[in-house]
C-alpha cells in the first residue's frame, strides 16, 4: 500500500495509509435508485427535441397512410399534438392557451372518430380558397399556409398540396368546403 494526500479538512493535509483504491459495492436499493432516472428518461424518449424539431428522417418509421388506427392514435398524440400545440400556441398564446384535440377534431371528435375533415372549423371556398381566406382573417390565413400545412403535411408523410396535381396535404385536409 502506498501513501496518498488526504484532502484538507482543516487546512492541513495528512499523509495517511491509503487503501488500493476500487469502487465500493452497490446495494441494490442504491444501485436502483440510479437506474430509475435513467430509465425513466429513456421511457420518454430522454432525447432534447422540441416540439419544433423537424420530425425524425428515421426510414424505419412507419408512413402515415400504412399506420393502424392504434399507430396513428399514438403518433397524433405523441408526435403531432405537441408539435401543433406549439406552433398553435407560439402565434396567439391567449388564443390558443386551451389547444386540445377538439381545436381541430372538435367536442365530436370520438364520435366521428377522429374523422377529418371537420365541420365546425372555418369552412372554405372551393375557388380562391387561399385568397378568400386572407381577405377573410390574411393573419390567420398566413399561419395555415406557412406554418400548419407545411408542418402538418411532414409530420403525416405527405408533400403539402400541389394545385397542379391536385394531391398532397392542404386546407381541405382539416377544413369543410364552402357549399
Amino acid at each position: 500500500m502506498s501513501t496518498m494526500p488526504i484532502p484538507p479538512v482543516d487546512g492541513r493535509i495528512s499523509w495517511l495509509r491509503a487503501a488500493p483504491l476500487r469502487a465500493a459495492p452497490l446495494r441494490a436499493a442504491p444501485r436502483a435508485a440510479l437506474l430509475l432516472p435513467l430509465l425513466a428518461a429513456l421511457a420518454c424518449g430522454g432525447g432534447t427535441k422540441t416540439a419544433n424539431d423537424p420530425v425524425s428522417a428515421d426510414k424505419t418509421e412507419i408512413a402515415w397512410k400504412d399506420k393502424t388506427r392504434a399507430q396513428r392514435m399514438d403518433w397524433m398524440g405523441l408526435q403531432v399534438f405537441p408539435r401543433m400545440k406549439s406552433a398553435f400556441k407560439e402565434f396567439d398564446e391567449s388564443r390558443f392557451s386551451g389547444f386540445a384535440c377538439q381545436t381541430c377534431h372538435s367536442d365530436k371528435m370520438e364520435m366521428v372518430d377522429f374523422r377529418m375533415p371537420n365541420d365546425t372549423i372555418y369552412a372554405l371556398p372551393l375557388e380562391n380558397t387561399v385568397q378568400s381566406a386572407r381577405e377573410y382573417d390574411e393573419k390567420v390565413t398566413d399561419f395555415m399556409v406557412n406554418v400548419v400545412t407545411p408542418k402538418m403535411a411532414e409530420l403525416l408523410d405527405m408533400p403539402v398540396y400541389n394545385p397542379e396535381t391536385k394531391s398532397g396535404f392542404g386546407c381541405f385536409n382539416c377544413h369543410p368546403s364552402e357549399g
